[in-house]
């Protein structure tokens, strides 16, 4: 009988294979596609749409969404304008004009509140029960939901059936996004990572379309659902459990038969017979509360890491829901916003491997931190030309840099978490996103009265997070951790920029892990 181990079969199996390519192309279509769409989904389809002033005491013109002509249509009597009738959107059907405004950012809120109730909530169950049914239920969920809404004769009803979407993207993500990992040998992670985060910049700018040229808001929510009923069958049908879910449940015989099929699909030779071994301890029960009462480190990573994504999300949305005081047109600037998370991420394939997921991390919090630090010393209103230029420079860049460190975070987690607790962890990170996220709608209205306050806030909370960053390890084309006791001992790894490759987690090494922690405790 071989004696074979896990990342040894990978490697068998290829880097990227027919099968890892098609639970990709699946990830990337059910998952980050359908973020990107419902992510914007009210902020797009509430802009303002077109009016016309009928009064004899102004001049009748069609008017554009600015911050200044809808102020102008609060001043105005109801019978002295009327909508002119070219688009249907949330704003003209459910009358949020003037003193409803609120409610447009109500319903991102709620979005924003289910999400990280169902990260948080799922990313416990899948640990438990596993990856890919899980998965399944909920893009068929999203689906359901997202259509039902869009039925809706109520905006009170649409926007609690946003708060349902979010819960069910929200246990999505936890769950599609560690199958999709722990398909993958070191090697691909990172660019199926960034195939995968390129679909978020789709899925916006795929809205932005749809909305700019479907004219019903109802026909919009429809058509960026669809996709979600195709990718479940293909899962459920083709994509099996997560192999390295399965070895940690002790169900090897189930996991030789996924390894199996994977080989049949990407017409690789596995042995008939073979034994799967591995340098981690037994199986074991271990659920989210382990990663904080486990040792010191894991407990401070874990916390590190949930606060770099709740800064990684305020900067991400606060940045994109201003994007009007930049550019002004909301679907360009979706459009705009879309196309840099796709040129971001493949620009980053090329030196995430090389100079590694912490040093990235460090230095684009640092540039994140200096693009909003100019801008907090800028003027704001009366811009002359050159000021306007150096503004807009710097908040694109940032931007851009904000979407590559909010792609970054999901492969960088995904790989510091074990396998035992990767959907939890995962779960407590998105839960943390989303929380900041419950901000983000509401700073636009700060930035209209002190821009500033925005700005500095979002320098401070860069170096902080910048500073969390400093006690993360290394995981560049390292196996993934199977236990909290692997990656307790991630904190022994020194891996500079300099070097080849980063030293391997070995049982000696868990050893004298174990030997220190007991120490410490005496």
């Amino acid at each position: 009988m071989v004696a074979l181990d896990v990342e040894e079969l990978y490697e068998r199996l290829g880097i990227l294979g027919n099968f890892q390519i098609f639970v990709v192309v699946m990830y990337t279509i059910g998952e980050r596609v359908t973020a990107g769409l419902l992510d914007f989904q009210v902020h797009i389809l509430s802009v303002t749409p077109g009016w016309t002033c009928i009064s004899d005491n102004c001049v009748n013109l069609t008017l554009n969404q600015t911050y200044f002509h809808k102020s102008l249509l609060c001043r105005m009597e109801d019978d002295e304008w009327q909508w002119d009738g070219t688009r249907s959107n949330l704003v003209n059907q459910f009358n949020l004009t003037c003193g409803n405004t609120y409610k447009i950012s109500l319903g991102s809120t709620l979005f924003f509140i289910g999400y990280p109730l169902g990260s948080l909530l799922i990313g416990m169950i899948a640990d438990w029960l596993g990856r890919k049914w899980l998965a399944t239920g909920f893009l068929l969920m999203t689906g359901l939901v997202n259509c039902c809404a869009a039925l809706l004769s109520s905006y009170d009803t649409f926007i609690v059936f946003r708060a349902i979407e979010g819960f069910c993207i929200g246990g999505l993500t936890v769950t599609f996004y560690p199958l999709l990992i722990e398909y993958l040998g070191a090697g691909a992670r990172n660019l199926a990572n960034v195939v995968a985060q390129c679909g978020y910049g789709l899925g916006m700018a795929f809205l932005c379309f749809a909305a700019s040229y479907i004219t019903s808001w109802r026909a919009v929510v429809i058509a960026t659902s669809a996709h979600l009923f195709f990718v479940a069958l293909l899962l459920a049908s083709n994509i099996p459990e997560s192999p390295r879910f399965l070895l940690k449940n002790k169900k090897d015989d189930e996991a030789k038969q996924v390894l199996k099929i994977m080989a049949s699909w990407n017409k690789v030779d596995l042995p008939e017979v073979f034994e799967i071994t591995s340098t981690d301890e037994p199986s074991e029960t271990e659920r989210a509360w382990k990663l904080f009462t486990y040792s010191r480190y894991t407990c401070a990573a874990t916390l590190a890491q949930m606060f770099i994504w709740f800064t990684a999300a305020l900067y991400f949305f606060a940045l994109s829901f201003n994007m009007n005081d930049v550019l002004g047109n909301p679907y360009l600037n979706l459009a705009v916003t879309g196309i840099m998370e796709i040129l971001i991420n493949v620009c980053s394939y090329f030196f995430i491997d090389r100079i590694g997921r912490r040093w990235c991390m460090l230095v684009s919090f640092l540039l994140c931190g200096i693009s909003v630090g100019i801008c907090r010393f800028l003027p704001h209103q009366n811009l002359h030309y050159t000021h306007f230029s150096v503004k807009t420079f710097w908040v694109i860049f940032g931007r851009a840099v904000g979407g590559f460190i909010y792609s970054l975070v999901y492969l960088y987690s995904a790989e510091i978490f074990a396998t035992t607790v990767r959907s939890s962890g995962l779960g407590l990170c998105v839960c943390a996103a989303q929380i900041s996220s419950l901000i983000a709608p509401f700073v636009i209205v700060i930035h209209e009265d002190n821009a500033n306050l925005v700005y500095t806030t979002l320098f401070l909370f860069c170096i902080l997070a910048f500073l969390a960053s400093w006690i993360l390890p290394e995981t560049a084309n390292l196996p993934l951790p199977a236990t909290v006791a692997e990656m307790d001992a991630m904190k022994y790894r020194n891996y500079t920029i300099f070097t080849e490759k980063s030293p391997l987690i070995t049982n000696d090494l868990l050893q004298s892990n174990k030997d220190k922690e007991i120490g410490d405790l005496k």
